[in-house]
């Protein structure tokens, strides 16, 4: 006697079939679909061949261009001293910015920190002190008389 089967497993089993029957079918659309492309570029130039890899699709920046700098030196200077994931944690917040994984939380305060090297390297920022835990950094501005900030350039 046959045993009764799940039909939730029967019901999904099913989906998934015909969805990769469909997906199939749309492959074998694409499938001519180059085929004819690539026979027409090669009408225009007989010299013509497919790049061996598709190129991949650019994925949309999380701020706009350069929002990471201006916003390390806008903390920088309203707040005073500040560490590394401060600041990340800062314009993360100023953005409303959510890090599904840990590792694109840690990507972005990466970015904040080549940032602000690239300050220190240009002189205008300097570490006062570094976490030894953590080993995150203590970022200030780098001040010179009367307060303004002091372009210094940096010997290396």
């Amino acid at each position: 006697m046959p045993t009764k089967l799940p039909s939730a497993l029967t019901d999904k089993r099913a989906n998934l079939a015909r969805e990769r029957a469909e997906l199939l079918a749309r492959l074998e659309e694409i499938e001519g679909e180059l085929g004819a492309l690539d026979y027409a570029l090669r009408v225009l130039d007989a010299e013509w061949a497919p790049a061996s890899k598709p190129s991949r699709k650019l994925r949309q920046p999380l701020l706009p261009r350069g929002a990471v700098a201006r916003h390390c030196l806008e903390l920088l200077r309203k707040n005073g001293p500040m560490s590394s994931p401060a600041i990340a944690d800062t314009i993360a917040g100023i953005y409303g910015l959510v890090f599904e994984t840990r590792k694109a939380r840690q990507d972005f305060a990466s970015s904040v920190t080549m940032a602000l090297r690239r300050y220190e390297r240009q002189g205008l920022l300097e570490v006062t002190d570094t976490d030894p835990k953590t080993q995150a950094a203590m970022w200030r501005l780098r001040l010179g008389e009367g307060g303004r900030i002091a372009l210094v350039q940096s010997s290396a």
